[in-house]
């Protein structure tokens, strides 16, 4: 857990019989070489003791009655914390935190909080299973909290089924994880998915069997690591991903104009888009009938967008793609070398085997200058997961010369 070394991480307390859990909790995140301070509802007193925290954490407990001598003490939590946790939260400071209310000293301080919020319930299990309580989680889930379980099992109460806390080993290792995701975070990325369309009359057009599903699930991946991402996309009929910002075009041409109107503002371009290599020099005005006879169709070669946007922004950190029928590896590196970028991934492009174009699976080589790892058969979520850790493990020594460059 060394990614939590040093990480100022306040646990809230809230009053639940699984409060005595957070002794262990807090105990092993100090271990981890976080810094502690827990922060107590009125009610969870009644479950385990401020002195045992204390004693714990090597900080002063802070509970509802030390805002009334320190009158911006929530301000100073929220200033303070990397991470804030709430572990056991109930039925209603779960339903409270969801609503924005701030009546004691945890609530105000989640409030204040600007980062994300991680929640473990703790509570029976009709409370869990209550609508206006799954509604209130799914709220939660769009906007700045994780929710960490809660589990299944036997409750004090007798009652069986889901909502008991999660172990303080499943949340440190949520914790952990959710640390991780924060490895891109103030990198500007740039993700092109899907085909482009090339007209050749009103009600044709030149295209290829791009799904856009490796481009966005690139920009997911991408937006789960914090960075702030847009998404340029061809015509696909996949669904939009959340919280991401995107620009729709049809041609190559429109794909060039939406990439370089963007690319001075990115820190990294993931040019995942299959764009058409060549378009009909000419358009049609009117539908070509079929007595018209025979229609011959000249084609003009288009612009190469990732070569032209590491040209146009100094620093900028470029991935492309290659789907090749043969050569796989030999004919990328030579594109990695001709357009100057820093990273490229090929695989095969052949339907037979279910890979690749419109599949949700792929096979897949990350191919850099002086590297090469392969991915064996796996979901494309999955490969994207893994080229944005490789992003982000590559970039992380350049962040401050990248930053020079903005």
């Amino acid at each position: 857990m060394k990614n939590i070394h040093n990480k100022n991480i306040v646990v809230g307390i809230t009053g639940s019989i699984a409060a005595y859990k957070a002794a262990d909790l807090v105990s092993k995140l100090k271990k981890a070489g976080a810094n502690i301070k827990v922060v107590m509802t009125k009610s969870s007193t009644s479950f385990i003791t401020e002195r045992t925290l204390e004693s714990i954490s090597n900080n002063k407990v802070l509970v509802d009655e030390n805002e009334n001598d320190e009158s911006f003490l929530h301000l100073d939590i929220a200033k303070w914390a990397d991470i804030f946790l709430i572990a056991p939260c109930t039925a209603n400071s779960f339903n409270k935190i969801t609503s924005g209310l701030a009546d004691d000293l945890l609530s105000t301080s989640c409030l204040a909080f600007k980062g994300k919020i991680l929640i473990a319930p703790a509570m029976n299990p009709d409370m869990w299973n209550n609508e206006m309580v799954q509604k209130n989680r799914e709220n939660m889930s769009k906007h700045k909290f994780k929710i960490i379980g809660p589990d299944y099992g036997l409750h004090a109460c007798g009652d069986e089924g889901y909502g008991r806390m999660s172990s303080p080993e499943a949340i440190l290792e949520s914790l952990s994880n959710e640390v991780e995701k924060n490895e891109l975070d103030g990198i500007r990325i740039l993700v092109s998915a899907g085909p482009t369309r090339e007209p050749i009359d009103p009600v044709r057009f030149i295209s290829n069997y791009s799904s856009g599903k490796m481009g966005y699930a690139l920009a997911e991946s991408a937006r789960n690591l914090g960075a702030d991402v847009e998404l340029i996309s061809g015509p696909v009929s996949i669904k939009m991903p959340e919280n991401i910002k995107m620009t729709s075009v049809e041609t190559s041409a429109e794909m060039l104009d939406a990439v370089l109107g963007k690319i001075p503002y990115c820190d990294v371009f993931i040019s995942a888009a299959a764009i058409s290599d060549y378009r009909p020099s000419h358009k049609l005005t009117e539908k070509h009938k079929s007595s018209d006879g025979e229609l011959v169709i000249r084609l003009e070669r288009g612009e190469d967008i990732l070569k032209l946007a590491k040209e146009t922004k100094a620093g900028l950190y470029a991935v492309g793609f290659s789907a090749e029928t043969n050569n796989i590896s030999d004919n990328a590196k030579i594109k990695l070398e001709k357009k100057n970028i820093d990273m490229i991934i090929s695989n095969e492009a052949n339907h037979q085997k279910g890979l690749g174009f419109e599949s949700d699976m792929n096979e897949v080589c990350i191919i850099e200058k002086d590297s090469m790892l392969k991915i064996p058969k796996n979901t494309k979520k999955i490969i994207a997961d893994i080229i944005l850790s490789r992003i982000a493990k590559n970039i992380k020594g350049n962040l401050i010369k990248i930053k020079n460059v903005r």
